[in-house]
């Protein structure tokens, strides 16, 4: 009964034990893809055309590798017979030089005792005298075979040296080959590992820039419910939109045609003051090719991401806030309206403060808000976009 209480037990810890593992395994797993999806639009994309070039060195090795081993192998197939075949010779060799040396100890024990000297008292007769002669023939006889089987026993020893020499050989070869088919193993394991990492991140990938897309939809709708943009425009600008299930060319290009941008007019005031302090320019306004799907991309605002945390975002002209409330794809929006016909846009505001109402009037450099990190600035004058940094000074 205790012995099958212990093995219950061993089989409960080790169950355990398994599944303990496969949550850990499934846990860093998650981690990764956590950390993928936090990761920058930018970031993400560095990091798949790095897995690209990494995927196509990894096949250049592959090919290389396995046409090197394809030449090996009819050898390794030739070496290992013959690997076989020089084992059963030596071995054979090996019983015939035992063979020999009992001989040889045989030989030279009867040579030694023909070669006794005459003892004390030894009294010549015919009968000795014979004696002696015949022993002398058998010593010439022995001293004839023992010279003829050292000699043989010398070259059996040079041909198991050989041989051993070219097993030595094949075997090194052999180990050379088996090594070649492990490193193959490897690089094609690192390859099905890299095709899985980089197809989870590309799913990550495009389900961002569908995002950025929806983003451009929802912003490109308020702004046409507050009548800065004519409803006809904004519907000759978003195209029917395309939801995206794979990471498919074709559908990739589809939804970078809802991205194509709307009217543009240059900006020809004068310089005003930069929404933020302290930023650096992060994504420019205008047409760029996604360095992923290689699919052009209309930005009809400028992401300017602050060299401070927890920034102050201020009004760049004066004027009268028309809009400002949470949205689901913008985070916190503020959207102003100033004369000729120019309104600005804030978003992804983390904060937005709490004198800001509509219909109030601001003054330039009033604060309208806070980010914690990235401000999203657009800004539109009667239907068209304007390039926000022909605006804003960037000093």
């Amino acid at each position: 009964m205790r012995i099958i209480l212990c093995l219950l037990c061993c089989f409960s810890l080790l169950c355990a034990k398994t599944s303990i593992n496969e949550q850990t395994k499934n846990l860093k797993e998650n981690e990764r893809i956590q950390r993928q999806l936090n990761k920058k639009l930018e970031d993400l994309a560095v990091d798949i055309l790095n897995s690209e070039k990494k995927l196509k060195k990894l096949a250049n090795d592959i090919e290389k590798l396995s046409d090197e081993t394809k030449k090996l192998e009819k050898n390794a197939k030739i070496q290992s017979q013959e690997l076989s075949t020089l084992n059963a010779q030596n071995e054979d060799l090996v019983k015939n030089r035992n063979i020999m040396e009992n001989k040889l100890v045989d030989l030279i024990a009867k040579d030694f005792v023909y070669d006794l000297p005459i003892p004390k008292g030894y009294l010549e007769s015919e009968e000795s005298f014979m004696a002696f002669e015949v022993l002398k023939n058998l010593d010439a006889i022995l001293t004839n075979e023992l010279y003829q089987l050292s000699k043989d026993y010398e070259s059996i020893n040079k041909t198991i040296n050989e041989k051993q020499s070219q097993i030595r050989t094949i075997n090194i070869s052999l180990k050379e080959y088996n090594k070649r088919l492990e490193k193959l193993q490897e690089l094609k394991q690192n390859q099905e590992n890299e095709i899985k990492k980089q197809k989870m991140d590309k799913e990550i990938y495009t389900k961002k820039l569908s995002t950025l897309k929806d983003q451009q939809d929802e912003l490109r709708k308020t702004l046409a419910e507050l009548k800065i943009i004519e409803e006809k425009k904004l519907k000759a600008q978003n195209k029917e939109k395309e939801e995206i299930k794979n990471a498919d060319s074709e559908e990739i290009r589809r939804l970078g045609n809802g991205y194509q941008g709307g009217a543009v007019k240059k900006y020809s005031g004068a310089k005003t003051i930069a929404p933020l302090d302290s930023f650096i320019v992060k994504q420019k306004f205008g047409n760029y090719t996604d360095p992923v799907y290689k699919i052009k991309i209309f930005n009809e605002n400028v992401v300017l991401k602050s060299k401070t945390p927890d920034a102050v975002v201020k009004s760049i002209l004066n004027g009268k806030i028309v809009f400002a409330k949470d949205t689901n794809m913008l985070q916190k929006v503020v959207i102003v309206e100033h004369s000729n016909g120019i309104h600005t846009i804030y978003a992804h505001l983390d904060k937005i403060a709490p004198t800001i109402q509509v219909g109030k009037n601001v003054k330039k450099g009033a604060v309208l808000g806070r980010v914690k990190d990235e401000l999203t600035f657009e800004v539109t004058q009667k239907n068209f976009h304007i390039n926000p940094l022909e605006l804003i000074s960037l000093n």
